[in-house]
């Protein structure tokens, strides 16, 4: 296909005159129209999101012919809302608000689109407005059908006068992300195949060719597919987990441990149901910048957790956790010998990281028992990784940081060291030989070690994109390629990977202690570490992003999302 010539939109504009002759009237009266058109949507606006004083009482919208001064007041009052909104804040208004009148949301939409200088802010703007002028204005019957590229361009044609079916070669990537969420079944397939931060990416590294007519075409059918294919599987997963509590009750089962998802290690059948009855999808900032959030995680950790207790996959049966039980200390049973340093696996060769984690104080766990260590009947399985708190930081990362080493290929066998910072192997040292190490980067051990101890023991079941492991009663989430950072040799992406899993059990772990026994020490030092983490992931996701690495940019964007999902829930709880 030969590539089509890129050009920029050209909304309607008044006619152009030489300012020595003065505003020219047809063009005021566009503008006033256009006002009074957008007011009720920019006053609904003001009003909710406390941006400025509306500067008419509520119900109310501008007169018909202005004098001078309210003319210039308005299109400034209208200009300074401008400034302040953002595209998810848009999406919020009710419906009967930005969708009571296609006139109106035409002109929201060329107001946007006759920005001169625009940024992401305008761009994501422009990308909902236009998908939401598509989604009023397209017939019935196109919603459960295919819809093609001239499909939009004629639906767009009143509000994108230059609307465009011409395919574009760099827009071909949405159509391969689209091809693969027709394959999705589930919410899970799609967040854990990274496909909505897929598409970001493209738009995000489209620049000024977004505004290209045929561009915009593209990604309003783009938006209206993944929206259509994203509200199809979150009906899916609310009817199979409908389903999965009307079977558990028929079993005669009363109660389900839905730890994963967030609810008590005994939840009734009936407040599940109610909860399946009830959700409403909540408000999200963006489809791709902010898709995984806390509501759709809890969505799909019940999910899983319902048919985990219907027995539909293999139990998840994992090891003692390294951190206690805060309420119970482990049985004679469940206590086992921990290996002696010459027993377990040799760390890899202590090779600084690119920039290594920042510093903080993760919530201590209260006299863990011995790490559990792998059957010797098991086959041989990939060394842990280990915290490296002795070794020295990089420039760019502050003092005190709490690093993770990557595992090592064979048991015993040493993968081989970054290039970027070569150093000698150091044998290591006896437990008692050790020096005493930070409290951040002992407690970051040992939430690695646990995690590790728990995954080799319990590999993930073939064809499931998710595990679970469990810390001190509480159940966390992983991702397939999480899992993969613990249990494989994947050099810096995978260390990143691990630091993230990290700070988001003990944040997990602080936060449950917090809502069972109201303590605040540890949820304060792990609220610290994930913040200092945060900025460093999202770092490197950009790096990632430079270097045209998708899969790395999409894996540790959506496991620094998640972080961030936790550290929103964790914000709550704070005194």
């Amino acid at each position: 296909m030969s590539p089509k010539h890129t050009t920029t939109i050209s909304p309607p504009a008044a006619s152009k005159k030489s300012a020595a002759a003065g505003p020219d009237p047809a063009d005021l009266t566009a503008k006033w129209t256009e006002a009074r058109l957008v007011y009720p949507i920019y006053a609904a606006l003001a009003t909710q999101f406390h941006f400025a004083p509306l500067p008419y009482p509520p119900g109310e919208v501008p007169p018909a012919r202005p004098t001078r001064k309210i003319f210039d007041r308005d299109t400034e009052w209208l200009h300074a809302i401008d400034e302040k909104v953002l595209a998810y804040q848009i999406r919020q208004l009710p419906s009967e608000i930005l969708n009571a009148h296609e006139e109106s949301l035409r002109a929201l939409v060329h107001r946007q689109l006759r920005a001169p200088e625009k940024t992401n802010t305008d761009r994501d703007k422009i990308d909902f407005l236009l998908v939401q002028y598509f989604a009023m204005c397209a017939p019935e019957e196109m919603y459960h059908s295919e819809i093609t590229l001239e499909d939009v361009a004629r639906i767009l044609q009143p509000v994108l006068a230059g609307a465009d079916a011409t395919p574009l070669e760099w827009c071909e990537p949405l159509e391969q992300i689209l091809a693969n969420i027709a394959e999705c079944v589930s919410l899970r397939d799609m967040m854990e195949g990274g496909l909505l931060e897929q598409g970001r990416m493209v738009k995000d590294s489209a620049g000024h060719m977004f505004y290209d007519p045929a561009a915009l075409v593209a990604f309003c059918r783009f938006n209206f597919l993944l929206r259509r294919a994203f509200i199809r599987m979150l009906h899916t997963d609310l009817s199979a987990m409908r389903q999965a509590v009307g079977a558990l009750e028929a079993r005669g089962v009363k109660t389900v441990d839905c730890r994963r998802a967030g609810f008590s290690a005994a939840e009734t059948t009936a407040e599940l149901r109610r909860f399946c009855e009830n959700w409403r999808p909540p408000f999200q900032k963006d489809y791709a910048e902010n898709s995984v959030s806390r509501a759709l995680e809890q969505l799909m950790a019940l999910r899983t957790d319902l048919e985990e207790a219907l027995g539909s996959e293999p139990s998840d049966a994992q090891p003692d956790s390294f951190f206690a039980p805060e309420d119970e200390a482990p049985t004679p049973a469940a206590k086992k010998t921990a290996p002696s340093p010459a027993a377990r696996p040799a760390p890899a060769k202590a090779a600084p990281p690119p920039a290594p984690a920042a510093s903080a104080h993760p919530p201590a766990a209260k006299t863990p028992p011995a790490a559990p260590a792998p059957s010797s009947a098991r086959p041989a399985a990939p060394a842990k990784p280990q915290a490296r708190a002795a070794a020295p930081p990089a420039a760019n990362a502050p003092a005190g940081t709490a690093k993770v080493q990557k595992p090592v290929t064979k048991q015993g066998a040493a993968a081989p060291a970054m290039p970027a910072a070569p150093s000698a192997p150091r044998p290591p040292k006896p437990p008692a030989a050790m020096p005493a190490e930070p409290t951040a980067s002992a407690e970051a051990e040992k939430c690695l070690e646990a995690i590790w101890e728990q995954l080799i023991a319990a590999p993930p079941t073939h064809g499931r994109s998710m595990s679970t492991v469990v810390l001190q009663n509480t159940k966390i989430l992983l991702s397939a390629w999480e899992v993969a950072a613990f249990v494989s040799d994947g050099g810096q992406e995978s260390e990143d990977l691990r630091r993230a899993v990290v700070a988001r059990a003990l944040l997990a772990v602080a936060t449950d202690l917090r809502t069972r026994s109201g303590e605040a020490d540890a949820l304060a030092s792990a609220l610290s570490l994930a913040r200092s983490e945060v900025s460093y992931f999202q770092g490197r996701v950009e790096q990632a992003k430079r270097a045209k690495n998708t899969e790395a940019a999409v894996n540790l964007g959506i496991s620094t999302k998640r972080l961030l999902s936790f550290m929103e829930e964790a914000d709550k709880l704070r005194p």
